[in-house]
Parts: structure tokens; C-alpha cells; sequence
């Protein structure tokens, strides 16, 4: 793990919008702009679940981040996925990706780390995510995932039909994780851009649901942020593609959580 850093007055200073999501930002598109992105060092959050779930119902109210090069997250993840040698990666995605402000990305990730199996689908909504607070949920039983947005299902995988037996593969207790980062993939994600950055996820509250045999949920707890639980939750602190993510980017203000993805002059 790498430790973290103190953030400076320059973030402050070069970007009046200080909650980052009120306007929609652009790829940079001249080799000046990249000499100065290169000048910075960027900063993410994570914030995780110290508690593991084997199926439950996991909602949240969110303002989710967007800035080319970035993605913003809600997900499930098997804790052990990433230590390879045969231990298998088992993961549920909810992303907003910098190629689409206009939507977010739902995804399965199992297999092992040398041989993941995906099933990535973009879902478009009618107005930027980063504008409006919205209720983002995943269901996960034995028998299916689903995904919803504001209640609405939006995507469903079920184990009767599923031809990459994904939801079978979904095997491991999983934690609960919203982060901001930025992905090395200008492909999958755009290019990262210092003139866009700070951006800031939002997180009003998140509730988890325990599932019952019976297909039905039950509500097990919620965390409307009036302070931070650090019993509940833990902070990041680790390298995530072209950003640090360190435990004072993850902040409790007003009753929101806020992850800040932040930038420093080298």
C-alpha cells in the first residue's frame, strides 16, 4: 500500500467548480494541454464496506462524478480477486465512464485474473449523471443480478439463461465499494484532462438489504452519512491506474459523503 499525501491550495485555485459536476467537460485535443496534465499528480477515493455479503439488495443515492479519463463507481468485489495464481475474480459493476455522461456502464466480472470473463452493456439516461442526485441499486441472489436505476430495472441476468454462467461463478462474500479513479485506458474512458479535475461523487445515503429464501429482501442497515463510521467502512489508499487513492479524498460534509478525484502540482 502506498501512503498518502496532504492536499494543497492549488486545487482550489485552478477550478471555481468546486463540486466538479455542473458542467459537461471535453477530451483535451492539443499537445500543450497534455504537457500540462503531465505537470500533476491525481488523487482518488475509495471507499469500502468492512463487512462481506453473500447475496443482498445494495442501494444508493448518488451524484455520480464525470470528467473524460475518469470512471465513477458503485460495485460489489470478492476481496482476493486481484491475487491471481487460480483464486477467482468475482465482481459487480456499476460505472459511470468518461466516454459517456449521458449513462452508466453495468458489468459481471468473474474468471480469475488472468482469464476474466465480462459482459459489459452501456445504459443511456436522458440528462448527464453528474447533474441529479439518483437511486442506483443491484440485486443479487443465487438466481439472478439485476441492476436498477430510480426503480426502474434496467438490466437483469438470470442463471436459467445466462451463457457465460456468470451468476453460478458468483461463488465468493463480497464487499460493498463506490470509488473515483482514472483508468490508463483512453479507449475505454477518454483522455484525462488536469483542466477538468476536481470532480467530486456524491453519496447521500446507501442501504443494504439481506436476501431471503424467498426471494424477498430485508433491510439490514443504512447509512445516511451524518458522520463518518469507520466500524461500517474503510478508505483506499492505493494505486489505481493514473491516480493515488488516499483516505482524506473520501469526506463526510453536510450528511454526504463526498470522493474527491483531485490533482497537485508535481
Amino acid at each position: 500500500m502506498l501512503g498518502s499525501t496532504s492536499c494543497s491550495k492549488d486545487d482550489d485555485d485552478e477550478n471555481e467548480n468546486k463540486d466538479g459536476n455542473k458542467d459537461i467537460v471535453v477530451n483535451p485535443t492539443d499537445e500543450e494541454e497534455k504537457k500540462e496534465t503531465a505537470k500533476y499528480n491525481f488523487f482518488g477515493a475509495e471507499l469500502f464496506s468492512n463487512e462481506t455479503f453473500t447475496y443482498g439488495k445494495f442501494e444508493a443515492k448518488m451524484k455520480m462524478a464525470y470528467a473524460p479519463g475518469c470512471i465513477s463507481s458503485m460495485f460489489l468485489y470478492y476481496n482476493d480477486s486481484y491475487k491471481g495464481n487460480g483464486e477467482v475474480w468475482n465482481e459487480i459493476d456499476i460505472e459511470v465512464i468518461g466516454k459517456e455522461p449521458n449513462g452508466f456502464q453495468s458489468n459481471i466480472i468473474t474468471g480469475k485474473l488472468e482469464s476474466k470473463v465480462t459482459t459489459e452493456k452501456v445504459h443511456k439516461i436522458d440528462s448527464p449523471v453528474a447533474n441529479d442526485f439518483h437511486i442506483y441499486t443491484v440485486e443479487w441472489t443465487p438466481d439472478y443480478v439485476a441492476w436498477y436505476l430510480d426503480g426502474k430495472e434496467i438490466r437483469r441476468n438470470d442463471a436459467s439463461n445466462d451463457t457465460k454462467k456468470q451468476v453460478a461463478a458468483l461463488v465468493k462474500p463480497q464487499s460493498l465499494r463506490f470509488n473515483i479513479w482514472s483508468s490508463k485506458s483512453s479507449e475505454w474512458v477518454g483522455t484525462l484532462s488536469q483542466k477538468n479535475i476536481p470532480v467530486t461523487q456524491e453519496i447521500d445515503y446507501i442501504k443494504v438489504y439481506d436476501y431471503n429464501e424467498d426471494g424477498s429482501f430485508t433491510e439490514k442497515w443504512t447509512d445516511e452519512f451524518d458522520s463518518f463510521d469507520s466500524k461500517r467502512w474503510g478508505r483506499g489508499n492505493w494505486q489505481m491506474g493514473n491516480v493515488l487513492e488516499r483516505s482524506n479524498n473520501v469526506v463526510v460534509e453536510d450528511g454526504v459523503l463526498k470522493l474527491k478525484l483531485t490533482k497537485e502540482l508535481k
